[in-house]
């Protein structure tokens, strides 16, 4: 039920032991099981609540995460232009997965995600996506090599969708920054130990950047529309940018996906000042005063750059990021090498407008 209290310090920590349960004693035949744990956990942030109530998801939105996570990785990916090695990385210890077939036709149609979203073909991949991950690893996630551990989910009454148990979508969201890193871990290791994917990776490092990093050319695209939107001013410090970053107002490391309206342009100086800090309250202001005079031309520039664009859950992901931080009394940037407490100013600015 809503409102009821959130998971106790016990049950969150039998949630952190199962999670490990499910990424150590699990079989994987494919990256699926990764991309599902992944995906639930970005939708218990976006849709999710603090307290003990269930969530129900849409296989469909699943699956949309789904073609989201994939979509990078079926870009070709080898050592280098000397001996011409590239191709798409096995996800499978068989034949290709076939979510990499759904994504790859819409890639060779459409250069942009944002793109293959608006057009005729986008519903027709989630139909597809969404009947492979309910018929591969939707029911498969929860199995062990000699039990079930079903503490996640269950199907729903409502067609189409899965239901998180009470209290789950809470720890998802409590836990988030260590479950996606978790499963990106795991992920990572089962593609480098795929016999197939050898000649690819050669001795090559930046395979967890191809992997899960941020798109730096979308991103780069986003430089002229934001220094427009923002007078040609740093979102931070208020001077004037002459050779500037996009930044994440969120951090990255905190929520590793890409929405247009989390993206700012900065200083170089301040975006490393900042680095993987929330920023301060004002700063929060003022971010959330630029998205609601501009949300149409910022919504314009991802469209045109290639990222995802959805002001809700930018705002949503901001709610969650600072009520996470605010439970650890992180400290948050507000210039140079000054940083201090969150206070509770954050609520009055972002509560209102976040609730799912």
């Amino acid at each position: 039920m809503i409102g009821e209290p959130g998971p106790t310090a016990a049950e969150q920590v039998a949630f952190l032991g199962r999670i490990e349960r499910l990424l150590s004693e699990g079989q994987f035949v494919a990256t699926y099981k990764y991309a599902l744990l992944v995906a639930i956990a970005d939708l218990a942030v976006r849709l999710g609540r603090d307290d003990g109530s269930e969530l129900d998801l849409p296989v469909r939105l699943i699956a949309e995460q789904f073609i989201e996570l994939y979509w990078r990785q079926c870009a070709p990916y080898g050592q280098g232009v000397a001996d011409g090695t590239y191709s798409t990385l096995m996800q499978n210890t068989g034949r290709q997965a076939s979510m990499i077939d759904i994504v790859e036709k819409l890639r060779s149609r459409f250069p942009t995600l944002t793109l293959a979203r608006a057009s005729k073909s986008w519903n027709g991949a989630v139909t597809r996506a969404a009947q492979l991950i309910d018929k591969m690893p939707l029911w498969r996630l929860q199995l062990l090599r000699n039990e079930t551990l079903e503490f996640l989910y269950a199907k729903s009454p409502i067609r189409g969708n899965i239901r998180l148990k009470p209290g789950i979508a809470a720890n998802l969201r409590q836990f988030h920054g260590m479950i996606i890193r978790l499963a990106q871990s795991e992920w990572l290791r089962f593609i480098q130990a795929l016999p197939r994917n050898a000649s690819l990776l050669g001795a090559t490092s930046d395979l967890a950047q191809f992997l899960f990093g941020a798109e730096r050319i979308a991103l780069n695209r986003m430089i002229e529309p934001l220094a427009d939107i923002q007078r040609g001013l740093c979102l931070y410090c208020r001077r004037r940018v002459e050779v500037g970053e996009i930044d994440h107002f969120v951090p990255w490391s905190r929520y590793p996906r890409d929405l247009a309206h989390n993206l700012t342009l900065a200083h170089k100086d301040c975006n490393r000042q900042k680095s993987a800090l929330l920023p301060a309250e004002a700063h929060l202001e003022r971010w959330m005063q630029r998205n609601e005079d501009h949300a149409s031309a910022i919504g314009d520039a991802g469209r045109h750059a290639g990222i995802p664009v959805d002001l809700s859950a930018a705002t949503r992901v901001a709610a969650w990021a600072y009520a996470h931080g605010a439970g650890l009394r992180t400290s948050v940037w507000v210039a140079g090498d000054h940083v201090e407490h969150l206070t509770d100013q954050w609520r009055s600015l972002l509560l209102p407008l976040a609730l799912p």
